[in-house]
């Protein structure tokens, strides 16, 4: 299996830790130290070495960051960790914060010195704290000191990832990032994201288990070559031949001489590269520009052989989720099935289809409270048996050659609360309405967000997380720069993968999330209109919706006939795709209303 259940890391470290923490910045004169939820690549997954803020503080979410002075400790969580930073840190040591309610600028004290690890906090960052006039100080990191047992760094292969699967060769790739380089008058680029570099030299790993890639920092030169670093027991000659004469293969420890080689103007993204790169740079005179990085959106926008790749991961994966929906339905909670039961056999239905790489993350499986936990986790204390008349959601995606996928569904345990499927209607009549959207090009994340919410804001509700994360191809399931949310800025392309998953949470009672993975692509002219270029999305994620969970009478006629043609869809697609069994049930589930 793919996923662990171990028990949640114990609140009651927190104090002595805490306290280690303090030694040293006494030991260093420092009135207080970061830390953030990163490693040195500036991904959103990090290794178990990397997990720095889970060890000091016992919060194991995957975003937030904890300041600690000398008098007192904020964690800082957005809205999808509310409930879970309570129960994971020790109150009488740490203060969960509401971020970005709470700006880290506006909590630090503008008098003092706050240390930090220059790997692991961007230029972005940085710059922002500098400007609010926090006095920072760079050192090695103070946590490492004293975490005695601390895991080592993993060594998984650098594997190549097939043309076939790719879709273009992985020299192109590098002669557009060159070519972008050389139109701008800019020398070189230093990637630090593993998944950026996967996607440029069409590779993978497993060094972050879950997100299939092998962590390296490099260079991409305006003349068309790349410098590789990374430890040569993740290399193989079937990668050295791979790569080819394009890419050279240097030592991880060689990374800051060859840095201090490069010369003309060096591009970074400042979003994403860490500060002592930057700095780096500076001190020995480098002329930097900050810009884009020149794999972001080819990354994103999937070409056709990717595209293709994610409707048949889908078809594969829609299969193995109806044969798990079908299970369900025939639960008994008398006999005391859990969570985690549910859990492991979600994996084995995908499993069984014998192309499974991995999980894309640890499943979310929350019953009846549990499920209000936004990106609840279920471990062997929280393991929640199932109950009669309550809600199940499940949040799950997998990793497959071809494909990442990534769904949700909240299901009805026997018959739900009323007020359940209310709610759930409402979620459902958002997310139909982004399925069903078209939009102008330009048009960013920000500009369609609101149409997700409008019928929970109706009724004077709403959810604490964007609606939508773009998604990689047999990468990241979380990848940028496209999403959308309130803050997102980048317009949709034709290519674009992203989520589409609307919620409510009612804390204490269930949690209700309901999530497709969609593409851009362009919407076809009709009649009537001005000719403008428009865009819309297409649905990607097949298995069918729990009609327990809908109350018919919300919906318009559009959005009925919208969910019938959708399972429509899924039956005509995995009819001949699932058991005879699960094939009965797939058409009473996909039934029109």
């Amino acid at each position: 299996m793919f996923q662990t259940f171990d028990s949640a890391t114990s609140p009651e470290t927190g104090a002595a830790r805490l306290k280690s923490l303090r030694n040293q910045l006494a030991k260093e004169n420092l009135d207080g130290f970061l830390i953030p939820r990163a490693d040195a690549h500036q991904g959103e997954y990090v290794t178990a070495r990397d997990m720095r803020l889970a060890w000091l503080t016992g919060f194991t979410g995957s975003a937030g960051f904890c300041a600690v002075l000398k008098d007192k400790a904020g964690v800082f969580i957005d809205g999808r960790y509310t409930l879970q930073v309570r129960d994971q840190v020790d109150l009488d040591c740490f203060t969960p914060l509401a971020w970005p309610g709470t700006k880290l600028e506006n909590w630090l004290p503008k008098s003092g010195k706050i240390g930090f690890d220059p790997w692991l906090h961007t230029r972005a960052e940085i710059e922002k704290l500098g400007n609010a006039g926090i006095e920072l100080v760079a050192t090695d990191n103070l946590i490492d000191r004293i975490w005695h047992d601390q895991p080592a760094a993993p060594l998984g292969k650098m594997l190549p990832h097939p043309l076939e699967f790719a879709g273009q060769d992985h020299a192109e790739k590098i002669d557009n990032a060159a070519s972008d380089l050389s139109k701008t008058g800019h020398s070189a680029f230093v990637l630090t994201q593993p998944d950026a570099i996967a996607w440029l030299l069409n590779t993978r790993g497993t060094d972050l288990g879950q997100t299939p890639v092998a962590l390296a920092f490099a260079i991409i030169h305006a003349s068309g070559k790349v410098a590789l670093f990374i430890d040569k027991r993740k290399s193989s000659p079937a990668l050295i031949e791979h790569l080819g004469d394009k890419v050279t293969l240097y030592a991880p420890e060689t990374f800051i001489s060859e840095l201090s080689a490069l010369s003309g103007t060096i591009r970074l993204d400042k979003s994403s590269v860490p500060e002592a790169i930057a700095k780096r740079l500076e001190a020995q005179g480098t002329e930097i520009i900050f810009a884009g990085d020149p794999t972001t959106f080819p990354k994103a926008c999937k070409n056709d052989t990717e595209l293709q790749g994610a409707v048949q991961a889908h078809i594969r994966d829609g299969a193995a989720i109806c044969e798990f929906l079908a299970w369900i339905d025939t639960i008994n909670p008398e006999t005391g099935i859990t969570e985690i039961d549910i859990v492991k056999m979600l994996e084995a239905k995908r499993a069984a289809t014998g192309q499974l790489k991995n999980i894309a993350f640890d499943t979310i499986c929350g019953s009846g409270p549990n499920g209000a936990i936004v990106h609840y986790r279920v471990n062997t204390q929280s393991n929640r048996r199932l109950q009669f008349n309550e809600v199940l959601l499940v949040d799950s995606g997998a990793q497959y050659l071809d494909g990442t996928t990534d769904i949700t569904r909240t299901l009805a345990i026997g018959a739900p609360p009323p007020k359940a499927v209310h709610h759930a209607t409402l979620v459902l009549k958002g997310m139909i309405a982004i399925s069903r959207l078209r939009f102008p090009e330009g048009i960013t994340g920000k500009d369609i967000d609101a149409i997700a919410r409008a019928a929970l804001w109706a009724e004077g509700l709403d959810y604490d997380h964007g609606t939508g994360h773009g998604v990689g191809s047999y990468l990241s399931v979380h990848e940028g720069p496209q999403r959308i949310s309130r803050l997102a800025t980048t317009p949709f392309k034709s290519g674009m993968i992203v989520s589409n998953e609307p919620g409510y949470y009612k804390e204490g009672e269930y949690g209700i999330r309901i999530e497709n993975l969609i593409f851009v692509k362009p919407a076809a002219p009709i009649d009537g209109s001005d000719n403008r270029n428009m865009l819309c999305f297409e649905t990607l994620t097949l298995a069918p919706f729990s009609k327990m969970m809908i109350d018919q009478s919300l919906l318009t006629a559009d959005e009925v006939n919208w969910l019938n043609a959708y399972h429509a869809q899924v039956w005509d697609s995995l009819k001949d795709k699932v058991s005879a069994q699960t094939k009965d049930w797939l058409k009473t589930a996909c039934a029109a209303l």
